[in-house]
C-alpha cells in the first residue's frame, strides 16, 4: 500500500528535506504533497525544485515565495515584488537561478507557473483541501469552498483562517505560518495545541492542520503521513 506524505515550507533546506525522505523511507510506490514555499532564504532552493519536477510522485502546489519569484523574473517585473522577495529572502534564489542553463531556468521557471493553488486528496476515506496558508471558510462542501478560492488569500491568509468559526466536513492542511507564530494570529488554539505550537510542531484543531514548523528559522521540517497521521521531524 502506498504511504501519502505532506511536506510544507521546506525554503531552501536540502539537507534537512533529504534526511527527511530517508527518516520516512520515502519510496517510488509513494507520494509526497509538498504545499509550497521550497525556495528563498536557505541555500538549496533551485536546486530542490529542480528535483521535486523530476519526481513523477511529488505534486508541488502553489506557495507565496513561488509566487514572488515569478512576479519578480517576468518582463517587465513589477519593482514593488523585487523588493518584496529579496526582502524576504529571495536573493539566494535569484542567484541559483542565473546559475542554471537558459533551458533549465525557463523550464523551471515553467514548471512553478503551472503549479495549482490547490490539491484535493482523499485518503481511508477522508478528505483533505491541501493549501499553501489557507481560504476564507464558509459553510459549504469542498466543492463549493475551492470555487470562492481567492489566489491572495490561498497565498497569505493567515488569522482570518485561523479563527473562523466554521468548522468544514473535511480537513485542510497548510503551510505558511511557522506553527511557533501561530501563537500571535490563532486565538481558536486550544491550549494542547498552542503548547505544541511552541515546540514548533504540527497543529491540530477544528479541521485544520498546520505543518510548518519553522525550517526557515532553524526549527523543524515536520511531515505528516495521512495514511495513519503518523508525524516526522528534522531537527534543522
Amino acid at each position: 500500500m502506498e504511504n501519502i506524505y505532506v511536506i510544507s515550507d521546506l525554503h531552501g533546506q536540502g539537507k534537512a528535506f533529504f534526511r527527511m525522505l530517508k527518516k520516512i523511507k520515502f519510496s517510488e510506490a509513494d507520494i509526497m504533497y509538498i504545499l509550497g514555499d521550497v525556495i528563498d532564504r536557505g541555500p538549496d532552493g533551485i536546486s530542490l525544485l529542480e528535483y521535486i519536477r523530476r519526481q513523477p510522485n511529488m505534486k508541488m502546489i502553489m506557495g507565496n515565495h513561488e509566487d514572488m519569484m515569478l512576479k519578480s523574473t517576468r518582463y517587465p517585473a513589477e519593482e514593488m515584488w523585487i523588493g518584496t522577495w529579496m526582502f524576504n529572502g529571495g536573493g539566494t534564489t535569484l542567484n541559483s537561478l542565473r546559475s542554471l542553463s537558459r533551458e533549465d531556468r525557463l523550464a523551471c521557471l515553467d514548471y512553478v507557473r503551472n503549479l495549482p493553488l490547490y490539491r484535493v486528496v482523499s485518503v481511508g476515506g477522508i478528505d483533505y483541501l491541501l493549501i499553501h496558508a489557507g481560504l476564507s471558510v464558509k459553510e459549504g462542501t469542498m466543492e463549493e469552498n475551492c470555487r470562492d478560492i481567492d489566489e491572495e488569500e490561498a497565498l497569505w491568509i493567515r488569522a482570518e483562517f485561523f479563527n473562523s468559526p466554521v468548522v468544514p466536513p473535511y480537513y485542510i492542511i497548510f503551510g505558511h505560518t511557522p506553527t511557533g507564530a501561530m501563537l500571535r494570529y490563532a486565538d481558536t488554539l486550544p491550549a494542547d495545541q498552542r503548547e505544541r505550537c511552541s515546540r514548533f510542531q504540527m497543529a491540530f484543531w477544528n479541521h485544520r492542520i498546520g505543518i510548518d514548523c519553522g525550517a526557515a528559522y532553524g526549527k523543524n521540517l515536520g511531515c505528516l503521513r495521512l495514511n495513519d497521521f503518523k508525524e516526522f521531524y528534522v531537527k534543522i
